[in-house]
């Protein structure tokens, strides 16, 4: 036995030593990874209701099969529609927090960089994945679809940050003292972190329509609310009412993580849900914050996570003699007085030995949860998004630094047209899927010369034109009804990563809040929140028939990335009801380069 530990922690030091020796970077010789994903038809039931519905899965899989590459590769991802059943089934895969640097095309925006892919039809997405890695996804960008079209999209820093790469690099090796499964040793390299291997939670939600009806609800005449997700899923599974429902034929149950308590793990935590932004904790743990965005930021601690849609985190699960079952438990949040925030989003954080050779692609299940859940606090302004800092702030530090050459404010609200519909406006602008995809018509050497007016705006191309490496500020403002409540909004930006420099109350005044610089530890990241904060001199300058303006922030960019590229609200029901602008970066540089 002391032999054993001797060696064990005698192969650590001399790990420890050859990284020290060794102080550049790992040279990673890039790989193109063929992937296909197959978009079908089928009825799923995954909350255990009762009730199947028919929903768009890739390749049958709810969530879909998890991609993962590492920085430097190339992609070639097949997309196949193969959906059918009378109903739209139109698609489009998007690659969430991908940057697409020199790959426009193959950002899966609808009309923007490609045209929708009918049934029967396929689409190629080719790209390289560069000078990123961390915790993404992939989802569908046509009407709703993204509730069940979604799976994870990890790129890791390189091959030591893989856990199968090192698992079969172990394998293969010829016998040494050195191997042991059970080494202390942290295999898996990311940054600072190191750790044994990893676990991926994804957070979505399941309503019982179809995609389609939905969507129609949500545009049509008869909208009143957008309705509530009847369930909370984690990794795809939960029970929707177990002291009613009994469990019905191919019910999974809650899903469950296995870890072993003598190991460290990163857990990724991935938000494709659609609509509500969801509080996240697991009984009697502390969650140890390493990753936000696909950056890697200074260990912080908090008590529960604020997933918004489209948001990710990774959190380090250390070593400890815990043994049994925890809740991992879920609330919504910022949601209206009115509506229930409770969540029957729940899953099982198991501590079990041994679980070197489990096959993570199938979970145990679980049909109990234990008491330990964790007591949620209501709505936290800003939750502790000020504390978090990013480990590396050479590029963070230095954007959030720069001058921008101009700000552009984009003032989201909502409006109710005499038809009945309600559509949401960005700058009195309500987003409409152009005639032809506009990279198309830029690669064709038809699109106009960009005429942007004092605002930013062009009116002929529907789109914010910018120069390229440009600096620009790009204010969020979101307003209510006089008499309504503000709602939070979680935005994202496509091709790029940005840095939140300032965000405040009321309304963004530029001679007001132009040198505002409340944000200490600016992070490359591509969702944030803006949180609904009344400024009472505003709402007292209001009318009854104005709109008021209730919170804004403001993000920059450098335009270092030529294409068409959407910002908008990942609230998917927003987006789909208008509230979402184009940037439109360089198109000269695009049509030379076609």
């Amino acid at each position: 036995m002391f032999a054993s530990s001797f060696f064990r922690y005698l192969a650590c030091f001399i790990a420890v030593v050859s990284a020290v020796v060794y102080a550049g970077p790992l040279k990673h010789h890039s790989k193109t990874h063929y992937i296909e994903l197959n978009i079908t038809r089928e009825l799923i039931d995954p909350d255990c209701s009762g009730t199947a519905t028919p929903k768009l899965l890739v390749n049958g899989q709810f969530a879909g099969p998890t991609i993962a590459v590492t920085t430097g590769d190339h992609v070639k991802m097949l997309v196949r529609n193969f959906a059918n059943g009378g109903l739209s089934g139109d698609i489009t895969i998007h690659c969430h927090g991908i940057r697409q640097l020199g790959s426009p095309a193959a950002d899966g925006v609808p009309f923007l960089s490609q045209d929708p892919i009918k049934p029967q039809q396929s689409y190629l997405h080719e790209f390289q994945v560069i000078d990123q890695a961390g915790t993404y996804f992939y989802h569908a960008h046509v009407g709703l679809h993204s509730e069940t079209v979604f799976g994870a999209f990890i790129v890791y820093e390189s091959e030591k940050a893989d856990p199968e790469a090192e698992y079969r690099k172990s394998h293969k090796k010829p016998f040494s003292l050195f191997d042991d499964d059970n080494d202390d040793c942290k295999e898996l390299v990311a940054g600072p972190y190191h750790y044994d291997d990893e676990r991926t939670i994804i957070i979505s939600e399941w309503w019982n329509q179809t995609a389609e009806d939905l969507g129609d609800y949500t545009l049509g005449t008869n909208f009143t609310d957008i309705p509530e997700a009847p369930s909370v899923l984690i990794n795809g599974r939960t029970v929707y009412e177990p002291e009613i429902n009994a469990y019905g034929p191919g019910c999974q149950g809650y899903s469950v993580i296995s870890v072993d308590p003598e190991k460290t793990y990163r857990i990724r935590i991935i938000g494709a849900n659609d609509y509500r932004t969801i509080y996240l904790a697991i009984g009697d743990h502390a969650l140890t914050i390493i990753e936000v965005d696909g950056t890697l930021v200074q260990p912080y601690t908090v008590p529960y996570l604020e997933i918004a849609p489209g948001q990710r985190f990774s959190i380090l699960l250390e070593p400890c003699n815990r043994e049994g079952d925890y809740a991992i438990s879920t609330i919504r949040r910022w949601i209206e007085p009115e509506f229930d925030p409770s969540s029957n989003g729940l899953a099982v954080l198991r501590y079990t030995r041994d679980v070197h050779g489990q096959d993570k692609g199938k979970e145990v299940t679980t049909f109990s949860i234990p008491d330990n859940l964790f007591d949620f606090p209501g709505d936290v302004p800003f939750w502790y998004w000020p504390d978090i800092a990013p480990i590396d702030t050479s590029t963070s530090y230095a954007l959030a630094a720069q001058e921008a050459s101009r700000t552009i404010t984009l003032r989201a609200s909502s409006i109710d047209l005499p038809t009945g519909e309600v559509r949401w406006y960005v700058n009195n602008i309500t987003f409409i899927d152009p005639n032809r995809t506009i990279l198309a018509s830029i690669f064709d050497g038809e699109r106009p010369i960009p005429q942007p007016d004092e605002t930013g705006y062009d009116a002929t191309l529907n789109t914010y034109p910018l120069k390229y490496m440009e600096v620009v500020d790009i204010v969020l403002q979101t307003t209510r009804d006089y008499d309504e409540p503000c709602r939070m909004h979680p935005w994202h930006m496509h091709g790029y990563s940005f840095v939140e420099i300032a965000f405040g109350p009321g309304r963004y005044q530029h001679k007001k809040h132009g040198s505002w610089r409340n944000v200490p530890n600016p992070f490359l990241r591509d969702v944030v929140s803006v949180y609904p904060i009344d400024d009472p001199e505003i709402v007292a300058s209001t009318e009854p028939d104005e709109l008021v303006d209730c919170g804004w922030t403001k993000i920059r960019i450098v335009a270092d990335n030529p294409g068409v590229f959407p910002v908008h609200c990942h609230n998917n029901f927003h987006m789909i009801m208008g509230m979402m602008a184009v940037i439109e970066v360089a198109p000269e540089i695009l049509a030379e380069t076609s």
